[in-house]
């Protein structure tokens, strides 16, 4: 008897977490995680933004113009955190959405791995740790602010939205570049060849987190060109490169 009460009382609960998940739309992601040195550090941030638009949230880096005046409608947004508990030989990491008052209001299992390149390593143990929302099978469930948040959303979306974004075009990016395949990733060469690039795999087809020289962000595939994207004095750049796989 007392085992069929736990398990009704462990239904209830389950049953109320997923509900309040399904009351919020939009999502916060920051553009720095606090254990991290640099904003979208390894590609995390961004990764955050596009595994919460997987699964059915509307999500925006925190210097994204935001579909909502976050002023007065903050407690419309969760925020999104990635937390990491990394000991010597393992990285982990999990991500919590919160509400307006920092109360969690679903989070995932911690994530690991336990690849010595950090780049490898977060990207693995946030992969792990992302299958959760696959149990969490979130659908948001529309409230009494609906329209208001949609009728703001189609205002904002119908003006430019990423007005904090540099694009580049240069001449070096018209050039074609030959990816090569790699342990979890591809290298990318030009014509000599010479190495210009690194990609390292996600859990998104089409999405690599990119490093050249000293610049770290994501290389991805928007409406048949791809895209180099990083952070460059608190803005994003944006660069378009033929890149052939």
């Amino acid at each position: 008897m007392k085992s069929k009460i736990l398990l009704l009382f462990i239904l209830i609960s389950s049953y109320a977490f997923s509900q309040s998940v399904n009351d919020y739309q939009y999502v916060i992601v920051p553009v720095k995680y606090d254990f991290l040195s640099k904003e979208d550090q390894y590609g995390l941030n961004t990764l955050t933004k596009l595994l919460l638009q997987k699964y059915g949230f509307k999500a925006y880096l925190s210097n994204e113009e935001m579909p909502l005046n976050t002023d007065n409608q903050r407690c419309n947004f969760l925020y999104a955190d990635v937390i990491q508990d990394n000991s010597m030989f393992v990285t982990k990491v999990k991500v919590a959405l919160k509400d307006c008052k920092e109360k969690v209001v679903f989070e995932t299992q911690f994530g690991s791995s336990r690849e010595k390149q950090f780049a490898v390593a977060y990207n693995q143990a946030f992969r792990e740790s992302g299958k959760s929302f696959d149990k969490l099978k979130y659908k948001y469930k529309e409230g009494n602010n609906s329209k208001m948040v949609s009728q703001e959303v189609t205002t904002a979306t119908s003006q430019n939205t990423s007005i904090d974004t540099i694009k580049k075009e240069s001449n070096q990016t018209q050039e074609l570049y030959f990816a090569q395949p790699i342990a979890n990733g591809y290298q990318i060469v030009d014509m000599e060849p010479k190495i210009i690039m690194k990609l390292l795999n996600t859990s998104e087809k089409n999405v690599f987190i990119a490093q050249k020289e000293n610049k770290t962000g994501l290389v991805i595939y928007i409406n048949g060109q791809w895209f180099f994207e990083y952070y460059e004095g608190g803005n994003l750049v944006s660069e378009s490169w033929n890149l052939k796989f």
